[in-house]
């Protein structure tokens, strides 16, 4: 859930119940928006993603790829064998639009340390690109993941992948 003004870091200073304060604890500092333009800009980023892939926000036709609509993944595909102490979750949304196959992929790392992951396996003529990586100063790159690469996730961060076609 999102506040207002959390797209460009505004802060209430720790107090959640501001509602009945009027000064600097309730008040939007819109000076904040020119200077974290860079979060403003990841902010709206990641609403036209959300937007683009339909997967993510609602139920679709099913993916060709035999893929369920939603899946969790350990730090290998599939394996669901979380135990009380995991430090990774991967979810993939999968679904079909407009004839389109159409999968998503979050990883999302919560330990102190880097992590090495896997993505599952796509048919031929598909591939997974990264789309966003939090650790990263420009967390907008996108990128092509070969098959089988095995992926390092840093610490305390979310990585997310698309599939798309090979050589887009």
């Amino acid at each position: 859930m999102f506040l207002a003004g959390d797209e460009f870091g505004n802060t209430q200073f720790g107090n959640n119940n501001p509602y009945c304060q009027d000064n600097i604890i309730s008040w939007l500092d819109w000076g904040l928006l020119k200077k974290n333009k860079g979060l403003f800009d990841f902010f709206k980023y990641m609403i036209a993603f959300r937007k683009q892939h339909a997967p993510v926000r609602m139920h679709t036709a099913s993916c060709s790829y035999g893929f369920p609509e939603l899946s969790a993944h350990d730090v290998i595909p599939w394996e669901t064998n979380f135990a009380a102490d995991a430090h990774y979750t991967g979810i993939m949304y999968a679904g079909r639009t407009d004839g389109e196959d159409d999968c998503v992929y979050l990883a999302v790392n919560t330990y102190w340390e880097p992590l090495t992951i896997r993505l599952p396996k796509l048919p031929l003529g598909a591939c997974w690109y990264q789309a966003v990586d939090t650790f990263e100063e420009e967390s907008v790159a996108r990128r092509a993941v070969k098959p089988e690469e095995e992926i390092r996730i840093r610490e305390r961060s979310v990585m997310v992948f698309e599939v798309g076609k090979v050589n887009e």
